[in-house]
């Protein structure tokens, strides 16, 4: 009796991995507008209901789906910026360790996915062009308690800063690092080919350098 029961749970596991895996593509190509239950369910062969079961409504699925792909790399940046913390336990961390510790998962993430039609990049790509209501429930839900912990580090870091510049260069340093990611693939035509667009592990490194210099240089109190 208990094999068909866990054939079935297992059954039920496989179908909504498709179901997030279909509705990555269809988000990745059409955005959040272009999503639809029956179009999801169309495409990964199964019905409306097992949709419906999974999920309940068309946002909470491509929200199931975000989060699938942001949670691991949250996961990783806040180890990475623990396992800093741990090798420097009497010193502020520096600003450069904070946002390595920030943007190198989410670079390691696109490099693994570099080859695919979709994945991370094309969901960061798309930041720059879904509605600002749904935009907001993405960051609250995904990024507003991360954000906080790095922005914690960068005023132990920086404890004469006025934090309205704190907050401010903690914008723009993120800002950076969406739109270097989601356009990385202009940079070879824009300079002429003296640029990899596919050295992802470069582009980060020196992404880490400039956002990092640029939020210390906007700072108008240091020590």
């Amino acid at each position: 009796m208990k094999v068909p029961s866990v054939q079935k749970r297992l059954n039920g596991q496989n179908t909504k991995a498709r179901l997030l895996q279909t509705t990555e593509i269809l988000f990745a190509a059409k955005g959040v507008a272009g999503v639809t239950m029956r179009g999801v369910a169309q495409r990964a062969n199964t019905n409306l209901a097992s949709v419906s079961y999974h999920f309940g409504s068309k946002e909470a699925m491509v929200l199931e789906m975000i989060k699938s792909k942001i949670e691991p790399i949250n996961a990783t940046r806040r180890k990475r910026l623990a396992q800093a913390k741990l090798k420097h336990p009497d010193n502020p961390l520096t600003t450069v360790q904070i946002f390595r510790a920030l943007i190198r998962p989410v670079g390691e993430q696109v490099e693994k996915e570099l080859r695919n039609q979709s994945g991370i990049l094309e969901i960061i790509s798309r930041s720059f062009t879904e509605p600002a209501s749904f935009l907001e429930k993405v960051h609250k839900r995904f990024f507003g308690e991360l954000s906080q912990v790095f922005m914690n580090e960068l005023k132990f870091a920086h404890p004469l800063a006025n934090e309205e510049d704190l907050y401010w260069n903690y914008h723009f340093a993120v800002s950076s690092m969406l739109g270097a990611l989601a356009q990385h693939k202009r940079i070879c035509d824009f300079s002429s080919g003296r640029c990899n667009e596919n050295s992802i592990q470069e582009m980060i490194e020196r992404l880490i350098i400039f956002v990092s210099q640029g939020f210390e240089a906007g700072i108008k109190n240091k020590k």
